[in-house]
């Protein structure tokens, strides 16, 4: 069953509009938006916590925490889960990982950098990307990986039953070569929170009233991202320029998130316009809605934005992993999540064109990106990373 965790509205980042209300400004897709400030809050303050314990349990068991789940994805659009099934002592080798790549040298990082690959993975140094216009951009380092048919430790063959795509020839991850344990280690996570994932794709299935291997042909090889992240030690302001990750809503259908223990960061922005805090809790995950699941919902479950900013001055690590269906996937809104005669907000789409009308506008300094800058959006597709 669902319980609710504490959690302390916030502040901060707000503009003052002409007609003299206060509103607050995020990044959405590849465009900033603003959304005024209620004067009287209705929406959600805290994040619920869900127990996982039952996960394996019977048809019963999975579907009360199936409700539970559609419950927070509905009015919150984010949520914790606690007895997840991933061992505590791979939560602090995984921390520990993270603490030794990115105390290694530049050089050794950049062996790596994300410019050097197609499909955008790899070592971002700080202030690489930038969410936030207003600030010199965001305060921290990132590593990405993620979904590979050639990487053996992703099985390709064994999870679908076919041979790799004959277009396909080249990794789509890159690793630092002096660093051969980093690989390994992130491998080693992957290996637990992927079935995890997979696990809560067919909790909402039995969600929506569905059997719960209806999104399982969706899934066969889905788009996956691993991002390691270290925010440094930065002054504690209420001001935007101490922003570690700029307000955001995530282009994912589902991300779970390992946040680093005793230093809060995350807030979650609610629907009156105030930030709500999301800290860590001790053998929890905090799991969000992304852009893809909101439309095959018809926005009943909201791609809440969200970001980080430094609030105890501490050094802040975290690790989400991003899940999103198969690149050749038409995305659809469900039809359970329409009401008889109402017209779906979103229309069909295929899930690899719209993740690249994410993906690159985000990143336009990236030499895929200028590759293809020229090139009408339209046109775009999901093999441009692959190449």
């Amino acid at each position: 069953m669902a319980e609710v965790a504490s959690a302390i509205p916030g502040s901060g980042n707000l503009g003052i509009a002409r007609d003299g209300a206060e509103h607050v400004y995020f990044h959405s897709g590849s465009e900033a938006t603003y959304r005024k400030v209620s004067e009287k809050a209705s929406g959600f303050t805290t994040i619920p916590t869900i127990d996982l314990t039952d996960l394996d349990g019977t048809a019963a068991q999975r579907k009360a925490i199936a409700d539970d789940i559609y419950k927070a994805c509905h009015e919150c659009g984010f949520f914790y889960v606690k007895n997840h099934g991933i061992p505590q002592e791979i939560v602090v080798e995984t921390f520990q990982l993270l603490k030794n790549f990115f105390a290694l040298d530049l050089d050794s990082k950049m062996d790596a950098h994300v410019q050097k690959n197609p499909a955008i993975r790899g070592y971002e140094p700080m202030l690489e990307t930038k969410l936030d216009p207003r600030t010199q951009g965001d305060i921290k380092e990132a590593f990405t990986m993620g979904d590979c048919v050639i990487e053996p430790e992703q099985d390709y063959v064994g999870r679908t039953g076919k041979q790799r795509p004959a277009h396909i020839t080249q990794p789509q991850n890159i690793w630092p070569e002096k660093a051969p344990w980093w690989r390994d280690g992130l491998y080693k996570y992957y290996h637990h929170v992927f079935p995890l994932a997979m696990k809560l794709v067919q909790i909402f299935a039995l969600a929506f009233g569905m059997e719960e291997t209806a999104f399982d042909k969706h899934f066969q090889f889905p788009i996956t991202g691993m991002r390691p992240l270290y925010y440094p030690p930065t002054p504690v302001t209420e001001d935007a320029a101490s922003v570690g990750l700029g307000a955001h809503a995530d282009f994912s259908w589902l991300t779970l998130v390992l946040q680093g223990e005793n230093v809060p960061a995350l807030e979650v922005l609610n629907p009156d316009g105030i930030w709500v805090d999301a800290p860590p809790i001790p053998g929890t995950l905090v799991c969000n809605v992304g852009q893809y699941l909101e439309r095959q919902t018809n926005g009943l479950f909201p791609a809440t934005v969200h970001r980080v900013r430094n609030k105890t001055g501490q050094e802040r690590y975290s690790l989400p992993f991003f899940l999103t269906m198969d690149p050749d996937v038409e995305l659809d809104v469900l039809d359970c999540c329409v009401e008889q005669g109402e017209v779906p907000s979103y229309e069909r789409i295929n899930v690899g064109d719209l993740y690249i009308r994410r993906v690159l506008p985000a990143r336009k300094k990236h030499p895929t990106s200028i590759k293809y800058r020229d090139v009408p959006q339209d046109q775009w597709s999901y093999r441009m990373l692959l190449s």
